[in-house]
């Protein structure tokens, strides 16, 4: 009998741009098989680190671009060009008597006892926010018509300013968007060269100022990103890839090159998202549906939930935070998008004695330029990275798998230059950084766990990034978790995230209406139109319709409540008998969060959502093979600082590749991979999985 044909390979290409490096993964989607690159992200231009990973790659592997179907991105850029404010001269049209609420904002005060209070600055200047005559009552009904005179004297001069983009945001235009789309078409008249955004199509949610500001956003950065995008796919075009370019947004889905340049604000934070998303990927092989995750980077730490083998959302993230990481400090931004919280601790994250003589790290970063001290290249001040090599946490001559070498006697000089100050020795200011950093995230991930419900004694926390696995078992340790897993490449895993997770968008509508008193013909148009724009969506993206899924929830609270909570919708036509259920669905759902519900008080319908996906990319984790000795094979002995001890210990070390499944090791020990270093404390049991994940088991009481 001949052999079959063997299916075509189909590689898939994630690269991930971080603040300090660019990750890389292609993968074939039919087996699994799996490549990683890393570079030093360039910020100057970005696409220069990822073609300094892909074309080793590539030349490694004796292929090129186009042997890849997709290539799919995670980027900062729009993170960056808000927060440094390196956006395009954007203006803003908005409802007579309206132009200033971007200033306004809600006039709350995110720290009560502050004197001297800053705020973010609006992303538009006051000489270039306009007002224009025109009205709709909270239904969408016409009280004043639009001023299509004024309109027009203003885009001459939005003209005469050297405007690139202007933001038009009008009262109520999530219910009707007449008015804004003819003052889009009239500003395209005079000025065609300038780029329209429109808060009916970015953000239509009531809530006037966090609308406003996302609207100024998506148009504040829109001229930027497809500059970008081109420049990316000219990069990758370089290696022989001739596909398009995907990206992963915010809410955790893949969305075409297409959508980002139009909606380019659904790009904040993609990256960390991608991670969320490659958590949920290995948890699905794992059978564990429940994890915190963990990412820390040379810049920052996230956290993040999964629950039921799905990422927690949100959809108001704070952006360009006056005082870092305070709530209520930076500018609200009204998207979909996987909940995390951010901690400015990374590798890169800078330590140095405040005002009062005590030691602090973070959040500020050396980033990737110029680094760590022991990067050598040109950083001199002292680092978590820094710590970690002094404390015996990482091996210098196999960082980056050896590729790059780092300089230990430039950690020790720099962590001197607080030591002297503090009386202290290098090794106890070491230890001291390395500690801080530890609480300042053990503090946040405490808060946003236990705000969620969530025991953290019931579960696994998923570590990753380039320092993560470092710090992940003093965290579960001090989390009381079960332990820590740490994946195959965990250095890479959001890029892994960018090859695993559906093409998917969310969209949403502000329709405001009692329950009891809801039409269903008209809830069922406003979700129809929701679904007729994923379906156009989905297309651009090349999705066949055979396998779009679709997903309705809504915003609901007790009628009269500042706030509300997102419910899940049954499948099927929305009449009568789907709405009655909606109310009980909504108290259920409210007390499960908040411990009561006021079921006496009808259920209000605020906001409409529909997420729309393709299939899941069934790419499979590969198996490892099966361990021929008990015992795991020694790479190297070396001193290691662990703080459950008070001192520091010989410690065995690993090469990560050679553990294989069945591999069990007690106690301390470290891991060494080309991507990351993983650190097992003394109260720990590892094992290798059947994927070479590493699992660090711990009892409750944080002991193995």
């Amino acid at each position: 009998m001949a052999d079959m044909p063997h299916a075509a390979p189909d590689w898939r290409l994630g690269f991930d741009i971080g603040g300090t490096f660019t990750d890389i993964v292609l993968v074939e989607s039919g087996t699994g098989e799996t490549h990683l690159g890393k570079s030093l992200t360039t910020p100057q231009d970005p696409s220069v680190g990822v073609a300094n990973g892909v074309a080793p790659l590539f030349q490694r592997l004796g292929m090129g671009g186009s042997e890849v179907s997709v290539a799919i991105h995670a980027t900062t850029l729009i993170t960056n060009a808000l927060i440094e404010r390196k956006g395009a001269r954007t203006a803003l049209l908005a409802t007579q008597g309206f132009r200033d609420t971007i200033e306004m904002a809600t006039e709350l005060r995110y720290d009560n006892y502050a004197i001297s209070l800053a705020m973010p600055e609006p992303l538009v200047s006051r000489r270039l926010r306009f007002d224009v005559p025109e009205r709709l009552d909270r239904d969408g009904n016409v009280l004043v018509p639009l001023d299509e005179a004024k309109v027009r004297e203003i885009a001459g001069t939005l003209k005469a300013e050297g405007v690139e983009t202007v933001a038009i945001v009008f009262l109520h235009s999530f219910r009707n968007a007449a008015h804004e789309e003819r003052a889009a078409e009239i500003v395209r008249e005079v000025c065609p060269d300038i780029l329209v955004s429109l808060s009916s199509h970015v953000s239509p949610e009531i809530r006037e100022y966090e609308r406003s500001v996302t609207t100024c956003a998506n148009a504040f950065v829109q001229p930027l990103t497809p500059r970008y995008i081109d420049k990316a796919l000219q990069g990758l075009a370089s290696s022989g890839y001739a596909n398009p370019l995907y990206v992963m947004v915010s809410s955790g889905g893949i969305a075409s090159a297409e959508v980002a340049k139009d909606l380019p604000i659904r790009l904040l934070e993609s990256g960390p998202t991608a991670g969320v998303m490659a958590a949920i990927y290995y948890g699905k092989a794992l059978g564990i549906g429940d994890l915190v995750t963990f990412d820390m980077g040379g810049t920052t730490a996230k956290i993040g939930l999964v629950s039921d083998y799905r990422a927690q959302k949100s959809n108001v993230f704070e952006v360009g935070r006056v005082s870092r990481f305070q709530k209520g400090s930076g500018l609200p931004v009204r998207i979909p998008m996987v909940e995390l919280i951010e901690i400015g601790a990374g590798g890169g994250s800078i330590a140095k004695v405040n005002t009062v003589g005590l030691l602090d790290v973070g959040p500020d970063s050396a980033g990737a330029v110029p680094g760590p001290a022991c990067y050598d290249r040109g950083g001199t001040r002292p680092t978590v990275t820094d710590a970690n090599v002094v404390l015996g946490y990482l091996n210098p001559d196999y960082f980056l798998g050896g590729e790059m070498q780092l300089d230990a006697a430039a950690a020790r000089d720099a962590i001197a230059t607080l030591s002297a100050p503090l009386g202290e020795s290098v090794e106890a200011c070491a230890r001291g950084i390395a500690s801080i950093v530890n609480q300042n995230m053990l503090a946040a991930s405490k808060i946003h766990i236990a705000e969620r419900g969530a025991d953290p004694r019931k579960l696994y926390l998923f570590a990753f990034g380039g320092a993560g696995p470092a710090h992940a078992y003093e965290l579960a340790r001090s989390l009381h978790m079960k332990g820590v897993i740490v994946p195959p490449g965990a250095g890479a895993t959001s890029a892994m995230g960018l090859v695993t997770a559906p093409v998917s968008f969310d969209f949403a509508r502000s329709f405001m209406v009692r329950l009891d008193r809801a039409a269903p013909d008209e809830l069922t148009a406003v979700f129809a139109q929701m679904e007729a724009e994923g379906a156009e969506t989905m297309a651009q993206a090349g999705v066949p319709a055979g396998d779009i899924v679709v997903e309705r929830t809504m915003d609901l609270r007790h009628a009269g409540q500042g706030y509300q909570v997102n419910v899940a919708m049954p499948d099927g036509p929305i009449d009568r008998a789907m709405l009655d259920t909606m109310g009980p669905r909504f108290y259920a759902a409210h007390e499960e969060r908040f411990g009561h519900a006021h079921t006496m008080i009808p259920a209000e319908l605020v906001t409409c959502r529909v997420t729309v996906s393709g299939r899941v990319a069934s790419i499979p984790v590969p198996d490892i093979a099966a361990a021929t000795d008990e015992a795991a094979p020694v790479k190297a002995w070396r001193m290691v600082y662990f703080p459950e001890l008070g001192t520091e210990v010989e410690t065995p070390v690993y090469e990560r590749s050679q553990l294989r499944h069945g591999h069990r090791i007690p106690g301390a020990a470290v891991f060494e991979e080309r991507e990351c270093t993983i650190v097992a404390g003394p109260s720990a049991t590892t094992t290798i999985d059947r994927y070479g994940s590493v699992r660090m088991d711990l009892t409750a009481d944080g002991s193995a």
